[in-house]
């Protein structure tokens, strides 16, 4: 059985790399994965406002089992045996000593996301975790777009310096 390491952040990017275990597990492959949501530290003025640093803790994890929600209800639609993990620090850093600590055998993870500022942030933290990682990393593109009508004409326009 193979155990995959899903780094999942709530963006419908991250979905298809969901999606891309699911058709592994549909091709034949026995398949075990483990879905990991990375938060941010606590920044400053929350360590000093909160009561209780168990708390701080407390919400994190409860927001990172949150976020992990729609990707944890596509397996259990699918069938394919999960768990779960919530850890806090940097995003590159922690996927890549989870796969360690959870006995994964794979990293499965998305890539940029078509120019957005978010996508380049995911980008540069999937390359870290590639250069990090001592498991295979397997780079899930976001599917492209289909072409529309219109967008083909708008193409044709600007060639012709009609637009």
């Amino acid at each position: 059985m193979i155990r995959i390491l899903l780094p999942f952040d709530g963006s419908e990017h991250a979905l298809d790399a969901v999606r891309h275990v699911i058709g592994m597990r549909q091709a034949g492959l026995e398949i075990e994965a483990v879905l990991l949501n990375v938060q941010d530290p606590p920044h400053l003025y929350e360590v000093v406002l909160a009561p209780d640093a168990d708390l701080i803790d407390s919400a994190s994890h409860e927001a990172g089992e949150h976020v992990l929600a729609p990707a944890a209800a596509l397996l259990q639609t699918a069938d394919l045996a999960f768990e779960t993990a919530v850890v806090t620090g940097d995003a590159a850093h922690e996927i890549a000593e989870q796969a360690l600590l959870l006995g994964c055998d794979q990293i499965v993870m998305t890539t940029l996301s078509h120019g957005a500022l978010l996508g380049r942030l995911q980008d540069a933290v999937s390359h870290e975790v590639v250069r990090r990682a001592r498991v295979p990393v397997t780079l899930v593109p976001p599917p492209l777009r289909e072409v529309e009508a219109d967008d083909l004409a708008a193409l044709g326009a600007e060639d012709d310096g009609t637009s």
